[in-house]
């Protein structure tokens, strides 16, 4: 690039304040300088004529500057925000009236997960997500790192039977952002036709089945980010990443799913019991079917507005102890409808559903694929989570962790989706500077025109 290019694009770049935005229209000008010297060179013009004349035809570099500058503009993000900032208020209001949450360490490590949330939401806003396409592997092998061997090392180095412990019940919360880092790898392996499919079912599968074996816990996280991983998959044969037969593909994936749930619900049996309590909680009343028949029970007794009827004996101490386990967190839907009416306990649902209807109206109009598709992972992690507390609130507790996003008592789980809200704002936010081969020339030529 010459000087006299070089001051050119700074002109038109000094227009333009939108900073992010520099660096994809000096690779829109460059391109289009190029084919035009280009052109004009085979048309007999000298080089330095065809680039006086090329840039004399771009026009002035300060008119330019704001041209683009009026083109270039960060997309709005209130409509994505302001829900969670929402639903975050109400996480703080259910834990005072709802849960009933005491003591200070518990409000300690809330308000720190609040801060915290806060300010990453902040710093991931401005975050360039496109930027970390070249970080895949490298996050991919740390996860690998810090949510499997690490803590199944620990483990062997501590004497426990199993790997299950603090640490892993810690770190497992960053399966969460696992579909982002698959994404990234999706991205890196398009163009490798059936073996790219092959590897990304691999990369998968390997690690949600080591944690199969290695962990006994009910795999609410895992279930998520594989379904969420698979899902994206599936997006990319369809839009062509691979360059193989799709049909041929999907159907490959197609049998790969069920292997891995087979496997997956063989490696403990436990999981399968659990199942079949699920489906048929009369056959285990006392062991795994126990808690579905009192969620049923709390639905059932439930009214449309107001305070339930009066509850069997074991139903009533399942709602005395609301919030004190686990497993009664899962509950959060059936105790509201049970102690505030039906109609309340949707309002919830409702509004997080409107949400990702929103949030879906506007991945889908991004230009870039691989935008999409990390965007479309957060929702779906989002939905996810909606789906299966709704579940139990239809009395299928499929995994009685189920999470339901931000106003469920669980800390780590709130702070990991103001994360991923932060994350896909940012996606958002920066819509306009990267977009697919066709996108881009359409835009460039509106422009210069």
């Amino acid at each position: 690039m010459s000087d006299q290019e070089r001051a050119f694009l700074d002109a038109v770049c000094g227009e333009v304040r939108w900073k992010e935005a520099h660096p994809a229209i000096r690779a829109e000008l460059c391109d289009h300088i190029e084919d035009q010297k280009e052109a004009l060179l085979l048309s007999g013009l000298a080089p330095e004529a065809a680039q006086e004349q090329t840039l004399r035809q771009l026009g002035e570099p300060e008119m330019l500057g704001q041209l683009f500058d009026a083109s270039y503009r960060p997309a709005a993000t209130f409509g994505v925000l302001a829900p969670i900032v929402l639903y975050a208020l109400l996480g703080i209001v259910f834990r005072l009236f709802v849960y009933q949450m005491s003591g200070t360490a518990a409000w300690t490590g809330f308000l720190l997960a609040v801060v915290c949330g806060g300010a990453g939401v902040a710093l991931l806003f401005r975050l360039n997500l496109y930027y970390t396409v070249r970080v895949g592997w490298p996050a991919y092998a740390a996860f690998l790192g810090i949510v499997i061997a690490f803590p199944a090392i620990s483990s062997i180095v501590t004497g426990q039977q199993t790997a299950e412990g603090t640490l892993y019940l810690t770190t497992r919360y960053l399966w969460m952002v696992f579909p982002l880092i698959y994404g990234l790898l999706l991205y890196r392996l398009r163009g490798l036709g059936f073996f790219g499919v092959l590897a990304a079912a691999a990369l998968v599968g390997v690690p949600f089945l080591l944690s199969a074996i290695l962990f006994w816990s009910g795999f609410y996280l895992e279930g998520i980010a594989c379904f969420a991983s698979l899902w994206m998959l599936v997006f990319a044969i369809r839009s062509g990443f691979f360059h193989c037969n799709k049909a041929l593909a999907i159907a490959l994936i197609l049998f790969f799913v069920p292997l891995l749930i087979g496997l997956f619900l063989i490696s403990e049996p436990y999981r399968s019991a659990r199942l079949l309590a699920v489906l048929n909680p009369a056959s285990d009343p006392m062991g795994d079917g126990w808690l579905v028949l009192r969620i049923r029970e709390l639905i059932s007794h439930s009214a449309l507005l107001g305070a339930g009827s009066a509850l069997p004996t074991a139903g009533q101490e399942v709602a005395a102890r609301f919030g004190e386990s686990t497993n009664s967190q899962s509950l959060l839907l059936a105790m509201l409808a049970y102690r505030y009416g039906l109609a309340v306990a949707a309002l919830p649902v409702i509004g997080l559903v409107a949400w990702l209807c929103y949030g879906v109206t506007r991945v889908h109009k991004l230009g870039s694929t691989l935008g999409k598709m990390l965007a479309t992972a957060i929702l779906l992690v989002f939905g996810a989570q909606t789906v299966l507390s709704v579940a139990v609130f239809f009395g299928y507790p499929l995994w009685y962790s189920a999470v339901f996003p931000f106003l469920t008592d669980n800390t780590l789980a709130f702070l990991m989706n103001l994360l991923l809200a932060g994350l896909l704002a940012s996606l958002l936010r920066t819509d306009g500077l990267y977009r697919d081969t066709q996108y881009q020339k359409k835009r460039l030529r509106l422009k210069l025109e």
